[in-house]
Order: structure tokens, then sequence, then C-alpha cells
């Protein structure tokens, strides 16, 4: 009987692919603009809306009493700033073909990968709001959005120019006595390359790995906690001969308030196979989805700054 030998051709029939059946993590942003505000719920049955109300400063008077007279009287004012919550949400579709065949755990990664998404979406709803910041300053020479060129970048000058405007504004530090700065990981890249940044980790912060040059991570610096994500806003091509403009936020406490409802949190939602009535008469689908209400505002434009800058990463730099 001939017997006949298999080459390396013949083999790919018994070359099987390995699949390895853990799914590989997703790249995510620092989700962090939903972290310094305000945070106030709607209860139940509150509607849609809040109202964040403030006593405004009573008008200080340094003019001496007259004997026996008593003064004008003193009235305080109330300002008061409103929003309305909005919902959002996504959702899939999984066959059971999929559901019952397929070879990796799709529901379980569809669950976790929307409540990424969740995640992200409610920090850009969040940033979409407290950008439009009112209290503005401009990089190096520049005095509008469309003079932020190249080499204009955040700096300890800049740094210090904000931090004393609000002061000026008699803004409160967030946490631990520090103000907060949302920004670009571009913009740490051009924070290091400061002179003045880089001598103050070298001769005033402690000397060992916890040091922001061996971690690669600013922390704290003249009185700001320094916190980066990509998702940071960028203002593309809107600079100086198409420059990008990235905003650098510095926050103070009560700068901006959040709300979400307290009888309708974020969540992921699972329905299975044959829940669906008869909207799925033959048990074909089941569908995974996420939802959330949420809503920002900013209470008090005087308390927060935007910084724009440039950066040497910048693709239109």
């Amino acid at each position: 009987m001939a017997v006949e030998l298999i080459g390396v051709g013949g083999m790919t029939v018994e070359l099987k692919q390995t699949y390895d059946r853990l799914l590989l993590s997703r790249a995510l942003p620092n989700l962090v603009h939903n972290q310094y505000g305000e945070k106030k719920p709607i209860p139940a049955k509150g509607g849609k809306s809040i109202e964040f109300r403030r006593m405004e400063r009573i008008t200080i008077n340094t003019t001496a009493l007259t004997e026996g007279t008593a003064p004008a009287e003193t009235v305080a004012t109330f300002s008061s700033v409103a929003c309305t919550i909005s919902q959002y949400g996504q959702y899939a579709k999984v066959s059971d073909l999929l559901d019952v065949q397929g070879f990796d755990p799709v529901i379980e990664e569809y669950t976790k990968n929307f409540g990424e998404v969740m995640g992200d979406v409610l920090d850009r709803v969040v940033r979409d709001v407290i950008v439009a910041c009112t209290t503005l300053q401009w990089a190096s020479t520049a005095a509008t959005t469309g003079a932020v060129g190249s080499g204009m970048f955040l700096n300890s000058a800049e740094i210090r120019e904000i931090v004393n405007t609000l002061k000026r504004n008699n803004a409160k530090p967030v946490v631990d006595n520090k103000f907060i700065c949302i920004h670009h990981p571009d913009v740490t890249r051009d924070l290091f390359a400061d002179a003045a940044i880089v001598n103050a980790f070298q001769y005033a912060a402690p000397r060992d790995t916890a040091n922001p040059l061996f971690t690669g991570v600013i922390g704290d610096y003249m009185g700001v906690r320094f916190v980066e994500t990509t998702n940071a806003n960028i203002r593309s091509s809107l600079g100086l001969s198409g420059a990008d403009v990235y905003d650098c936020l510095f926050i103070g406490k009560e700068a901006y308030g959040v709300t979400e409802l307290s009888a309708l949190q974020a969540r992921t939602i699972i329905h299975p196979r044959g829940s669906g009535g008869h909207t799925d008469p033959l048990e074909q689908y089941s569908t995974i989805g996420w939802k959330a209400a949420l809503a920002a505002v900013i209470l008090n434009q005087t308390f927060m700054g935007r910084v724009q800058v440039n950066t040497s990463r910048s693709l239109s730099a």
C-alpha cells in the first residue's frame, strides 16, 4: 500500500489557530470632568430640572453710624442657576446563535464595553458644559483664540497668572487646599520641559521614586493639582495658522454643578433571550445597553478659568 507523505502545505487543515479566551483591554481616557463639580441629585418625583441658588455677598458699608439714627436697611439679593437633565444611552442585539455558539463571552464583553462607553459619554457631557467658562486666559502674547500659535505653551508663568486670577476672584481650592487643572497629556509633555518646573521638582519635591520626574505625573505644583486626560478639550485648527488650541481648565470650589436622577441612576441593562414577548416571537436575540441621565451647569464663572495654549505635539503646530 502506497503511503503519501504530507508536506507543509498538506498540514494547513490540521494546524488550527489558537485563541486567547481573555480578550484584550480597550484604550480608555481618564474620566475626570465629573469629579470636581458640586453634586446635587434630583430626588424621585422632583421633575427634570434643578435650581442652584446663592445669596450674593452683601455690599460692605464703611460709613460710621450717626448717634441715635438707624442706617438704611441692608437688603440681600439672591441669584439662581437652573439646568435641565437629559438622558443618554445605547444598546445592541446579540443573536441566539452568537450567544450560544460564539467562542468569546460576547454578552459579558458588551456589558463591560457599554459600561466604559457610558462613563466616557457622561465625562464628555460635563466637559462640553464647563469649557464654555468665560474667565479666559491666552498663552504668551495671544489675545484671542485665533492668535494662539506655535510655542505658546502652558508654563509656570501662565500657571502663576491664572492662579492669581482665581484668588483675586476669591475662589476657594477644591481639594487639599489645591485648585484643579484638567489638561491633555500633550500639555504635560511641555510642562516637563519648563526649566522652572523641573527645578522645583529637583530641589523642592521629595527626592525619591514619588518625585514627579520619576512618576511622569505633575501632581501638585504652585497650589494646583494637575489631572490629565485625553478627553481634555482641543479646538482643532482654530489657532494661528491653523494651530490646535488646547483648553486647560483651572477649577475652584463650587465652580460648576452636576446633577443626576436619584431614582433613575446610570446603569447597564440586559434583557435575556425570551424576555421580548411579541417583539421577539422566536426568542432569537437578547439585548444589552446602557442608560443615564445627567446635566451640568456652571455655577460661578469667576471660580474657574480656561487657559488656551498650543503644544509641541499639536498636529497643526
